[in-house]
């Protein structure tokens, strides 16, 4: 893909254009701005809460439609919700009430809030960039209203594999299941992903799948990373997801900005970003 085809850059959050501590780096900022500036589009795609992720976008400082929640929510340059999918309440109920081992946590992504019944220290690493935190709750008290997404966090991913098999083998394809990274299991409403809320999206704009590119390193990345002009993988990206995109470009770390330094590569903005002194 050459560079003056490319319309619109889309990206993961954590492991991809967040470095080692979940924060964006100065280098990172100065090169999106840059790029936005040259009038290209530049969209986030993550399983983070749209209000989590929107704190993310205004300290990049630009213009952003924001997908969250692996898709299941969208939001536009505004910061308005203009799409969220809706798990049945039977399902979230049935998902609730599964047992899980000690260390594994139950959390829930309901409109406005981030929903747990228990302290969760897992993820505290990852809210470095703003103050979106989760609510300590009794589920059966949210339940009226509408849910976007469960999900469960664990210190050993061996527990959340035993309840991922549990789930998939009761509900198949009536949900959609997926990893945002081994801590972390997702289940969204069926056929939610970030790939189908990508192709949505871009309809915003006009734009056509071969005129965006796409950065993910997670399984939760794997359908954007298809459906795109060109999908590139981070250097730390899950090995399954290698495996499963052999044919994709790798690039280097998220924690030495490889997407940004991508980004200059494609766009030729060594030669008017003068971003090295915010290395």
């Amino acid at each position: 893909m050459q560079k003056h085809k490319i319309k619109a850059v889309i990206s993961d959050l954590d492991g991809t254009l967040l470095n080692a501590h979940h924060m964006l780096s100065e280098y990172s900022k100065c090169v999106i701005r840059r790029l936005t500036q040259q009038g290209i589009h530049f969209m986030i795609a993550t399983g983070r809460h749209h209000l989590d992720a929107s704190q993310i976008k205004n300290k990049l400082g630009v213009d952003a439609y924001l997908i969250t929640a692996n898709g299941a929510t969208v939001s536009n340059m505004e910061g308005k919700l203009i799409y969220e999918a809706i798990l049945p309440r039977e399902i979230v109920e049935d998902v609730l009430s599964i047992e899980v081992e000690k260390g594994v946590f139950k959390n829930l992504y309901q409109g406005e809030h981030w929903l747990m019944e228990e302290s969760d220290k897992i993820f505290d690493q990852y809210y470095q960039e703003g103050d979106f935190q989760y609510t300590l709750c009794a589920f059966k008290d949210y339940l009226d209203k509408p849910i976007n997404k469960v999900f469960f966090t664990a210190f050993k991913h061996e527990d959340l594999i035993v309840i991922a098999d549990q789930i998939k083998a009761k509900y198949g394809d009536a949900i959609a299941v997926t990893f945002s990274m081994p801590e972390c299991l997702e289940i969204m409403p069926k056929g939610v992903n970030k790939g189908v809320a990508v192709l949505e999206t871009i309809k915003q704009f006009d734009l056509l799948p071969e005129d965006v590119i796409a950065f993910g390193d997670g399984l939760n990345d794997f359908e954007m990373l298809q459906v795109v002009g060109k999908g590139y993988l981070m250097g730390n990206a899950h090995p399954m997801l290698k495996e499963k995109l052999p044919s994709l470009q790798i690039i280097g770390h998220h924690s030495d900005d490889a997407v940004a330094r991508e980004l200059v590569k494609l766009f030729g903005l060594e030669e008017t970003v003068p971003c090295h002194a915010a290395i």
